[in-house]
């Protein structure tokens, strides 16, 4: 998957927050406030261990920003919670699912504490008001009882004066709110009526201490009880009121209500490891159990990673909308659940459309062959939503008993590549991960993740091929091929290829090509003709036309003077812009070949229908009469026949991959009017290559 940049998720950040609060700041402001707080987290992430201090400091200037509601808080943590994984730097963290519960856990409790701090300032404010007023009582009693009732009234703080003995004198309109009394009057008259059974010894005990000369306020965390017999969660803190003479008259006790930031706290730490669509724990929450399953003090004797790619769920949400693709998900969420009920194991939701099912063995737990083919076999019963009915087939990765000491990013790794590939293949299908095949695998995804470096860095350079006549060997043309000058060895033009289909530079880098290509040749002596293979994405692309036409322009060369190669697969799909683009080309005078021609009966319709120039015969083609065994074989026969069919039509036949004279005899017997490869001409960058 690709990263997430800070400054990207920053302002995702901000416009989640603007959707549940007003910020009185500028939006730059927020924006800057919230990178500030990234680095500070990916920091602290990074730090071995976890850096608990720093993620508190992070919470505490995100409270400073006014970032101090419940809504803020969950809005920040379903935000982090989606995409801090993906952040560069971070995704690729050894235990990064225990790593982030550390961080939210951390969050959750430094905005609490944020918070609380700042009502607790405020609260001793009020305090110290109260304690004023009633000490400057005989000087200015007037002012200091109007500030009184200001203070006492309007705070949003539960407080309440008794006696020394409980009894209430008098309690705010937001206690009562608390503890849920009517009419916002207290409907208790002492004080340790609201106090759980079992925490009145102590607290009256605690209370009593206060009573002694220079004795602090305390501050504590305790269960109140409302009107109803339920149970408030609240900040309890109490001080005393004292005469002139310094004894002690009234306990004054302000009380904050924490149930709903508790509550808060709770949902936060589940919401960091749990799917919000399926209930199910997410791919965070899946890596933390399956290395516990690993390598824990309770680590699994024999265990099964199944990972559950759906087939087509694109098709679903793009057809009948994503609120039936949400259905379906929930619903194949459900029934993975439902058939794993009776094993030990962890089913999540990963994201997208893929999920994953930890299985701990138990004497009972059936095979893996077993398991894989069962689960197609629950997903295709339909589910009826809206009057359709929609089912889900999947493709699935087994690994079965990895080895304790691989990771669990290590072990996903695996299940994606043997996903990857068993796609590749169709659907529904199943296999166990293969070390061997994910090897070679991983080297090819490894080398096509360079690629973008390696073009910026110029290590892809252009070099051309001839393309000869076969009755003369005069020269046709000449084809540009990709070279990647790589540290560890040169790759020819099929390698770069096989690393650009696994990137998304096929557009960028083929229109490079195009363009460096005919400013090679324009000076070339004799100025040959220019032959391009196109891939099936730049063939596709809407902006083809108008790109040769720039090139061309700009290399004052004239459509006679380009071939472009478009391939079978680009041109046979339905209501494909290749076609569209090639009618438009050939209208404009240029050439095109159809390449890789000869593999199915399709591309005979290809070559009926379309202006084809001529056509290039495939590699897999080439290869293989290459390898026969006689002359005799039913393809050999076919390819024989298939050449003089073509060119019955007019249509001249190009076969590459010639690297020996044995070939070059056998399709000049066969009758190609054009050759390149290896023996009739080796591929040389433009500067020493020798025109003739």
């Amino acid at each position: 998957m690709a990263p997430v940049d800070r400054p990207e998720l920053a302002r995702e950040w901000a416009g989640a927050l603007e959707q549940v609060i007003y910020i009185a700041r500028a939006r730059e402001e927020v924006e800057g406030g919230l990178r500030t707080a990234l680095d500070g987290l990916v920091d602290a992430i990074r730090a071995e261990p976890v850096d608990d201090a720093a993620i508190l400091t992070v919470a505490d200037r995100l409270v400073d920003l006014g970032l101090a509601s419940p809504e803020c808080v969950d809005s920040s943590i379903k935000v982090l919670g989606a995409k801090m994984s993906k952040l560069a730097g971070v995704k690729d963290l050894e235990g990064l699912p225990s790593r982030l519960v550390l961080v939210f856990s951390a969050l959750a409790k430094g905005f609490a504490e944020s918070i609380r701090q700042r009502q607790s300032e405020a609260q001793e404010a009020l305090t110290l008001a109260l304690i004023r007023a009633r000490e400057n009582a005989e000087s200015a009693l007037r002012d200091s009882e109007a500030k009184f009732e200001e203070v006492f009234s309007a705070s949003s703080v539960g407080m309440v004066i008794t006696d020394l003995d409980f009894n209430i004198i008098r309690g705010n309109r937001a206690l009562a709110g608390i503890l849920e009394h009517k009419g916002g009057k207290l409907a208790v008259t002492r004080l340790d009526e609201i106090f759980r059974p079992d925490d009145i010894d102590y607290l009256r005990l605690r209370y009593q201490v206060l009573q002694e000369e220079a004795a602090p306020p305390f501050r504590e965390r305790r269960t109140l009880l409302k009107s109803d017999g339920e149970e408030a969660l609240a900040y309890l803190s109490a001080s005393v009121l004292r005469d002139p003479d310094g004894a002690p008259r009234y306990y004054v006790t302000t009380v904050e209500d924490v149930s709903e930031r508790h509550y808060l706290e709770s949902r936060l730490q589940f919401q960091s490891v749990t799917d919000a669509l399926t209930g199910l724990p997410n791919r965070q929450r899946f890596e933390g159990r399956l290395e516990e399953a690993l390598s824990g003090k309770n680590a699994a004797e024999e265990l099964t990673i199944l990972h559950i790619d759906l087939d087509g769920f694109h098709a679903v949400n793009d057809g009948l909308g994503r609120d039936i693709g949400d259905r379906l998900l929930q619903t194949v969420a459900v029934r993975l659940s439902d058939m794993f009920a009776d094993e030990k194991a962890t089913v999540a939701r990963f994201e997208g459309d893929e999920f994953g099912v930890l299985i701990e063995h138990q004497a009972s737990t059936p095979p893996c062959a077993t398991m894989a083919m069962r689960i197609n076999e629950e997903l295709a019963e339909p589910v009826f939503v809206d009057n359709h009915g929609v089912a889900a087939t999947a493709t699935i990765a087994v690994l079965h008993d990895p080895k304790p000491d691989t990771t669990p990013a290590e072990l996903l790794r695996a299940t994606d590549i043997t996903l990857r590939r068993l796609k590749a293949g169709g659907r529904r299908q199943w296999d166990m991960v293969d070390e061997q095949r994910n090897s070679v695998d991983r080297d090819r995804f490894n080398l096509a993740s360079t690629m973008p470096g390696a073009w910026e860095s110029g290590e892809i350079e252009l070099e051309y091929q001839p393309l000869l006549s076969v009755p003369d060997r005069k020269l046709v043309a000449v084809q540009a091929l990709l070279r990647w000058n790589h540290p560890d060895g040169a790759l020819d033009h099929d390698q770069c290829l096989q690393a650009l289909a696994e990137t998304g530079l096929s557009l960028p880098i083929g229109r490079w090509m195009l363009g460096r290509a005919c400013e090679d040749v324009k000076s070339l002596p004799g100025r040959p003709v220019l032959y391009v293979e196109l891939t099936k994405e730049l063939a596709g692309d809407p902006d083809l036309v108008a790109t040769v036409q720039a090139v061309l322009s700009d290399a004052g060369m004239s459509p006679n003077d380009l071939w472009l190669g478009m391939p079978v697969q680009a041109l046979c799909i339905l209501d494909g812009l290749a076609e569209d683009n090639l009618d438009v080309l050939v209208d404009l005078g240029m050439s095109v070949v159809l390449y890789e021609f000869g593999n199915t009966g399709g591309d005979l319709a290809c070559l009926e229908d379309l202006p084809i120039h001529s056509v290039k015969m495939s590699t897999r083609v080439v290869t293989r009469v290459a390898n026969r065994t006689c002359d005799e074989t039913l393809f050999t026969r076919a390819i024989r026949d298939l050449v003089p069919l073509v060119r019955g039509e007019g249509t001249p036949v190009i076969v590459g991959d010639i690297d020996t004279e044995e070939q070059l005899a056998w399709w000049r017997a066969v009758g190609v009017d054009t050759v390149l490869g290896t023996y009739t001409g080796p591929a040389s960058s433009a500067e020493s290559m020798k025109i003739g």
